[in-house]
């Protein structure tokens, strides 16, 4: 193999590694919101673990970041804009479907009427 399919071969991982941890990220943020309840009158929010995860995860990335780096600088690139891009898709699927719920619930409210 030449050194070009090398990097190539480097690049592709630093990818799907991104793309893999903007998944699991994203996926462990939704579960966590939803399980936020709001909170009793003397009670304050419980949002430390959500706080603590968020930071978690932005430390692995910088992490992979760097790992990315040390191996082949475009990889590193290519791996920030695949987690950026995979998580706004995430963002945008997610509120298409509540917007889709949303309208439901508005025809069966009205309906109902």
């Amino acid at each position: 193999m030449m050194k070009n399919d090398v990097n190539m071969l480097w690049i592709v991982f630093w990818v799907l590694v991104g793309a893999g941890v903007s998944l699991l990220s994203f996926n462990l943020l939704k579960k966590n919101v939803e399980s936020i309840k709001p909170p009793q009158a003397d009670e304050k929010p419980k949002v430390g673990k959500l706080i603590f995860q968020r930071f978690g995860f932005l430390i692995v990335i910088a992490l992979l970041i760097y790992l990315a780096l040390r191996t082949e600088p475009l990889a590193a690139v290519a791996m920030a804009i695949t987690v950026t891009i995979v998580t706004w898709i995430q963002v945008l699927a997610l509120n298409s479907k509540l917007k889709k719920q949303e309208e439901r619930l508005k025809e069966t409210d009205f309906g109902s009427n």
